[in-house]
């Protein structure tokens, strides 16, 4: 997409799935960008070089004097805001909130392979009880999401993606129940399910305060 007065130049290539991307989501934004493709502009390709220590890295966005090497369409939003934020005007708000949190599902792989890991362990050493594993993977989601996109949830997405990863912890431990591979002993003065519950409810709320939680730059925007 390009316009009278871009926001920001993206080098990328054709194939190249980062490229591909965050166009995308610079495109659900609304954001007027150049787009120069490095295979077609040899003379962009050094450009890029000499951005990149010498390699042929995409994306790169270039805002004012500010070069991202492959960035996130939000680096990208808070370039602009910082450079030119009359550029924003009139974009819709509401779409470049839900770019800049990450898609729903950003994190739920790190929850399902903790998730499966904790089974595991649990399945083939039944006596061993895995106290910390419920909380790590109820916080797992919205962790990994924050992490992701490295910036703070809204509340509300993050107390439900920590919803997300509490159920998952539920599920395995119902399966694990049912399987009677939950006998080692609780920590607390508790059944192990209960215990197994309050690790999970302990760890979906760390996470969602982890994920929800601002930095000092983001205060400042």
């Amino acid at each position: 997409m390009t316009g009278n007065r871009a926001a920001a130049t993206v080098y990328w290539r054709p194939g190249c799935p980062s490229c591909g991307r965050l166009l995308g989501d610079l495109e659900r934004i609304g954001l007027p960008i150049d787009k120069v493709d490095i295979w077609a502009d040899r003379g962009a390709a050094a450009r890029v070089r000499a951005i990149a220590d010498g390699n042929e890295t995409v994306p790169i966005v270039v805002v004012g004097d500010t070069a991202m090497v492959n960035p996130r369409a939000a680096d990208v939003v808070d370039a602009v805001r910082g450079h030119t934020p009359d550029l924003l005007n009139g974009l819709d708000a509401g779409r470049i909130a839900a770019v800049t949190r990450g898609r729903w599902y950003t994190g739920l792989g790190l929850t399902l392979v903790v998730a499966l890991g904790w089974f595991a362990l649990a399945a083939t050493h039944p006596t061993t009880t895995y106290h910390l594993a419920p909380a790590v993977v109820a916080a797992a989601w919205p962790v990994g999401r924050r992490l992701r996109t490295r910036r703070a949830l809204p509340t509300a997405t993050a107390l439900l993606t920590a919803l997300g990863s509490t159920t998952i912890a539920i599920t395995a431990t119902v399966l694990l129940l049912a399987r009677d591979e939950l006998a080692g002993p609780a920590l607390l003065a508790v059944p192990v399910l209960t215990e197994t519950l309050l690790s999970a409810a302990l760890g979906a709320l760390a996470g969602a305060a982890f994920a929800a939680r601002r930095s000092a730059a983001q205060r400042e925007l």
